[in-house]
């Protein structure tokens, strides 16, 4: 028999500040997941946040969904694929 499927959003997900306006050229913003090809290894992170570098490029701190993947930080340029978290009313 199956288990329930778990009530809610799990609080990671959530926490993500949904205020901060899409600055990149991508259009990335916080809670974005994003498909990250970094010296040819590709991976799904989910965007946390964005950081604008002294140069005016953005970095964005990302949390991968492979736990075997150690890189936190991609910049713009790395991004492939994005896919838009979108507010439920």
């Amino acid at each position: 028999m199956r288990s329930p499927a778990p009530s809610g959003t799990p609080p990671s997900v959530t926490a993500v500040d949904q205020t901060l306006p899409r600055q990149t050229s991508k259009g990335i913003g916080a809670g974005d997941i994003v498909l990250v090809d970094k010296k040819g290894r590709r991976f799904h992170a989910l965007v946390t946040e964005l950081e604008q570098l002294e140069s005016g490029r953005f970095e964005l701190v990302v949390r991968p969904l492979d736990s075997r993947i150690s890189w936190r930080t991609a910049s713009v340029r790395e991004v492939v694929e994005v896919w838009r978290r979108v507010r439920r009313a």
